[in-house]
């Protein structure tokens, strides 16, 4: 994403940034259709220096955004939520959950624990259709881990979409107990929003859209105030009769996923040419319900289909929505060359790979990584005679007939027109009645409401002085560093290790050492709160004069009194018996003290720059520049996976490391947990590259099924299985196939 070109110009945009990346403020960024909203995502992602965590309420959604589902993050249960909910012995089979029942139910582990705690942000995507009883879940398991009783833990929530388009799914069952408790199945209905809102802000620069007429009258469908002419209007382009020519390339957009099947199925069997059947491959952890693309795709040369990704190439020559035909599928070097109807170049299209990610807190470098668990591999087409509303969400499309006369949920007639740039590609199969257009009442007023109360400059600048503050003050919290180093006090009384009363009267005379920064620290703080409530005209020059004294005080404290004797101390004890587990523990510690240390010298350029007169804004920039500039210290856990050069652990890759350290595929599988034959996938990958063939598979063998390859070119691996017979299995096929360049 370093190539993603930003408009800025765009000011609400812009100000969202800074909302994102200098506050700790709960955020719902909005906007209609077309304006920007995905991009903005995307920007975040790149360029904030926070601990960050990127969820969606479903499979798919999540998979779009690059990130992981609210479920899995928080490991929720699925059912119904309500926190001081009594439950009977009948509420069991309906899968209701109170506080009680929801913290047996999920167990939090250690890690678990350690990756909520990290977190900075929080970006849920697709918010609108997030339940509310789902919301309050999250805030109960974010307020106790983080013991913080603040909205949501004290993390900063980015809440991301349109209410306007698609809305939660409810069954009947669970709104009957819901509606008790809630008055409504929105996000902003959770007890959390209520009694905190979040600041709204809006993207209102649309890009999807360029004619004032239609942009008009989606703002009359969007409001509930599409006036007759507009209706009118809008119903002149309904064309019963209409039959799109093939060169038009029309998608018809449906409100059912049978008739977008039918229309599929009949206009593909209607092609002459054999039919390919197009398998996606699956590896590891990959639930099918997150399967983003079909897992067998059906194509014919000449059928009409559509692209569900954008190209992940350098020259970018198809985008997710655009709409080409199969020119030719080349079964044997795995291509789909796709043409398209506007003059632009022949793509070949080859697969692509979906990831199924997880979140782990690496301590060792202070970030939040993505484990790949999984990964789905199959060519980014889909049929694109007919697709459903629902799942044209996010879409843009030029020609489109639009079957919505019959939509079923509200805000469906929206987005189906919202996903065309203009009038003139748009065809209606039935007229659309007013009693189609409608958006739930609800969203109306919660709009009308966050929009009264806004005053996004003046609430920025605040929202800014209050995040100045907080930094300050916790870098002067030694709360955590003084439990941590109890907790070591504590555990080394029930430890098996050599010099153990050495080692007690060594943390207790730290602890000691720690009880008195924590008192000096205690009446900084104390001074720095006073000072930041004088909300009328903050004398700047003198917080900043003072916490430049304190930290000056602090630093060499923490150098000399916990940096240098905790080294010692880790030193001394490496070379003892039985202190394996120990070491590793006294290294998180002294880790602990130097982030303690670097968020004393981030206050130093606060200080700084506070003292060069400059504003708030370029103070807080300077603070973020520090940020993503600083070192973290590379501390891996024992036996973790190496991470790739963007920041994910790649699981292919550790398997190969150990396997190049002299590991047997054996004692790999061991080591990471995984069984033998999950392993031996993995370094498949690197047959030609890395590793040898003969490393994976004998000789002979090998040459054997060489041999029957080169011999039966056509033959699909189930065939060339059968010709070799029961001892070789399929990984051995993919060995030989890229031994051959196949």
């Amino acid at each position: 994403m370093s190539g993603l070109k930003l408009d800025s110009s765009n000011e609400a945009f812009m100000q969202a940034v800074s909302f994102v990346n200098q506050t700790n403020q709960n955020i719902y960024l909005t906007g209609k259709a077309g304006t920007g909203k995905t991009t903005f995502l995307k920007y975040i992602r790149e360029h904030s220096y926070k601990k960050m965590a990127i969820t969606a309420p479903t499979g798919v959604a999540a998979m779009n955004a690059g990130g992981t589902t609210l479920h899995s993050l928080f490991w929720l249960p699925f059912g119904t939520f309500i926190e001081d909910y009594e439950i009977n012995w009948n509420d069991e089979q309906h899968h209701i959950y109170n506080k009680s029942k929801l913290f047996s139910t999920i167990k939090l582990t250690k890690q678990r624990r350690a990756l909520l705690q990290e977190i900075e942000l929080l970006v849920i995507d697709e918010v609108s259709m997030v339940r509310a009883d789902t919301l309050d879940a999250i805030d109960v398991i974010l307020k106790s881990v983080r013991r913080d009783m603040r909205p949501f833990g004290g993390l900063q929530v980015l809440f991301i979409g349109d209410l306007y388009q698609l809305p939660p799914v409810v069954k009947d069952h669970e709104w009957n107990v819901l509606k008790d408790h809630y008055a409504g199945v929105f996000f902003f209905n959770a007890k959390v929003i209520r009694q905190h809102p979040p600041v709204m802000l809006e993207l209102n620069k649309i890009y999807r859209q360029k004619d004032e007429k239609f942009i008009h009258i989606l703002n009359g469908i969007r409001n509930n105030n599409c006036a007759a002419e507009d209706l009118q209007a809008l119903n002149s382009y309904y064309k019963p009769d209409f039959v799109a020519s093939q060169k038009d390339q029309y998608i018809t957009l449906t409100s059912h996923n049978r008739l977008a099947d039918k229309i599929n199925q009949e206009a593909l069997t209607a092609l002459g040419g054999k039919l390919l059947n197009l398998k996606a491959v699956v590896k590891d952890d990959f639930s099918q319900g997150s399967f983003p693309a079909e897992e067998i795709l059906s194509l014919k040369v000449g059928a009409q289909v559509m692209f569900i990704r954008n190209d992940s190439g350098e020259d970018r020559k198809y985008f997710n929505g655009k709409i080409g035909t199969v020119k030719e599928v080349d079964l044997r070097l795995s291509l789909v060359t796709v043409s398209f109807s506007d003059g632009s170049e022949d793509v070949k299209v080859k697969r692509e790979t979906w990831e199924h990610i997880k979140y782990n807190y690496d301590k060792g470098q202070d970030q939040i990584k993505e484990e790949v668990m999984g990964t789905f591999s199959q060519y980014p087409l889909r049929l694109a005679w007919a697709i459903t509303i629902h799942k044209s969400q996010g879409l843009t499309f030029e020609k489109a007939i639009i079957d919505a006369g019959t939509s079923f949920a509200a805000g469906q007639v929206y987005v189906a027109l919202s996903r065309l740039t203009g009038l003139e590609g748009l065809v209606l199969r039935s007229p659309i009645p007013a009693h189609s257009i409608r958006t739930d009442y609800q969203v109306i007023d919660f709009a009308n409401y966050m929009a009264a109360q806004q005053n996004t400059a003046a609430i920025l600048e605040n929202c800014q002085r209050n995040y100045l503050g907080q930094i300050l003050m916790d870098s002067f919290r030694w709360d955590f560093i003084s439990e941590q180093c109890q907790g070591l006090l504590s555990a080394t009384k029930d430890k098996n290790i050599d010099a153990k009363e050495e080692a007690l009267a060594f943390w207790t005379l730290l602890a000691t050492e720690l009880v008195g920064l924590e008192k000096v620290a205690h009446k900084f703080i104390k001074l720095l709160y006073g000072l930041l409530q004088q909300t009328e005209a903050l004398d700047y020059a003198l917080i900043g004069e003072r916490t430049d004294a304190a930290v000056k005080w602090f630093l060499p404290k923490i150098d000399e009194a916990l940096i240098a004797p905790v080294t010692k101390h880790r030193a001394d004890w490496e070379i003892k018996k039985r202190t394996k587990k120990y070491i590793d523990e006294v290294k998180e510690f002294l880790l602990d003290i130097k982030r303690k240390r670097e968020q004393l010298q981030q206050c130093l350029i606060i200080s700084a720059s506070i003292a060069k007169g400059e504003a708030l804004q370029a103070v807080l920039q300077q603070a973020e520049e520090h940020a993503k500039s600083t070192l973290k210290e590379d501390l891996p856990a024992v036996g973790e996976d190496a991470p790739t050069s963007t920041g994910k652990i790649d699981t292919k890759k550790a398997s190969l490391n150990l396997f190049l350290e002299g590991l047997t595929i054996e004692e790999i599988a061991v080591k990471r947990g995984l069984v033998k034959g999950t392993i031996y996938g993995h370094l498949i990958n690197y047959v030609g590259e890395e590793i040898e063939a003969t490393q994976l598979i004998g000789e002979a063998k090998l040459a054997r099924i060489i041999a029957v390859i080169k011999a039966n070119p056509d033959k699909s691996s189930s065939e060339l299985k059968m010709i070799l017979g029961a001892d070789i299995d399929y990984p051995d096929i993919r060995i030989g196939q890229k031994v051959l360049g196949l």
